[in-house]
């Protein structure tokens, strides 16, 4: 990643947004580590200051006092750095994140041999005896796999994770496909909506379609660069509603998550808001805001699934305006009515967060 701000909290290491799911948080450490400096033994990363950053940064978003971590990141407006976990863990956990880092950089006979010292050392270790289960699964020795992932359930039986991983490796070894939730990476994500959730987002865009053929009806009288005067008004709520809907019923990520404090990698300053390179440049001229923000995803390597629905959303229906729009007022439609929509989009979606933030809390 090209970091040159100092990152302000764990978020900002590992580069998530504050509304990151364990699945998430830890599917983004293992992508960091995994291409890091493979010329080096594993060994020899807790002494790497950035490596050790990223298991702090990992350690205080999986751990369990999560929240009140976030509390303190609210507090102090994100500039709360993750504790130095790392250095208080006993011997068996530090040998667990050697192991770790060896497994996910493929290194399998070494993180085997680290995982089984840990065990050693400690007997009760559920998260020790996943790791094995990953390992071995890894290798196809799925049955091996599944006496691991009992282990570790019947040392931590709340962990939910560890009976997914078990349910997994029980249909790899008979054969089975694998359980429809599971398929997916993104299976806890944003597309993992209840009925409700769609009915919502079907109905908004029936509304938003209806409106704009109604409006061929009446475009009114030309406004600014020639743009129909209804069409500002329909624009602007045919952006609101959208974003209202899309946010309230957690199909995007929250506004501030995704636009305030995310940090965009690369521009050399201590924290660069996603909404200054996307935000801005979408209210001034609509189409600037997909050049860049593909620049941005690029220097940061992570693209974000809420971003982008956005985008395509306002463009859309955009498009949709310049298609049904006078002729003689076709080109500025065409050109300027994202402007007015995407910033209808962006109040919808701030308003849509905020009810979302006074229900989760």
């Amino acid at each position: 990643m090209l970091k040159i701000g100092q990152p302000r909290n764990a978020y900002d290491l590992l580069g998530l947004p504050r509304s990151a799911t364990p699945v998430q948080i830890r599917g983004r450490f293992r992508q960091l580590v995994r291409n890091y400096h493979r010329d080096r033994a594993t060994k020899d990363l807790l002494g790497d200051e950035l490596f050790r950053q990223w298991v702090n940064a990992y350690l205080q978003l999986t751990g369990p006092d999560r929240k009140d971590y976030d509390r303190r990141v609210r507090q102090s407006r994100g500039r709360e750095q993750p504790d130095d976990l790392l250095s208080r863990l006993p011997e068996p956990k530090l040998m667990l994140i050697q192991a770790e880092a060896a497994f996910v950089r493929r290194k399998f006979s070494e993180s085997l041999e680290l995982a089984k010292e840990a065990i050693k050392r400690e007997q009760r270790n559920a998260d020790g005896y996943a790791l094995l289960g990953d390992i071995l699964r890894e290798q196809g020795r799925y049955a091996n796999a599944l006496t691991m992932y009992n282990y570790a359930i019947q040392f931590d039986p709340g962990n939910r994770r560890h009976w997914q991983l078990l349910e997994e490796v029980t249909a790899l070894r008979d054969g089975r496909a694998l359980p429809r939730r599971y398929r997916s990476p993104q299976a806890s994500g944003i597309f993992n909506r209840p009925p409700i959730a769609w009915v919502a987002v079907i109905l908004t865009t029936t509304l938003v379609s209806l409106s704009i053929i109604y409006a061929r009806r009446d475009w009114g009288a030309p406004w600014l660069f020639g743009i129909p005067l209804n069409m500002v008004y329909l624009g602007l709520a045919d952006g609101f509603l959208p974003g209202l809907i899309l946010a309230g019923t957690s199909v995007i990520a929250p506004f501030d998550d995704e636009l305030i404090w995310y940090e965009v990698a690369g521009f050399g300053v201590q924290t660069t808001p996603l909404g200054l390179f996307v935000a801005v440049p979408g209210v001034v001229f609509f189409w600037l805001a997909l050049p860049f923000y593909a620049i941005c995803a690029y220097l940061d390597e992570h693209l974000s699934l809420s971003v982008i629905i956005a985008l395509f959303c306002c463009g859309a229906i955009s498009i949709a305006f310049g298609l049904l729009a006078p002729t003689e007022a076709r080109n500025a439609v065409f050109a300027l009515s994202g402007n007015l929509v995407f910033f209808g989009f962006l109040w919808g979606w701030l308003f849509g967060s905020i009810r979302r933030r006074a229900f989760e809390h």
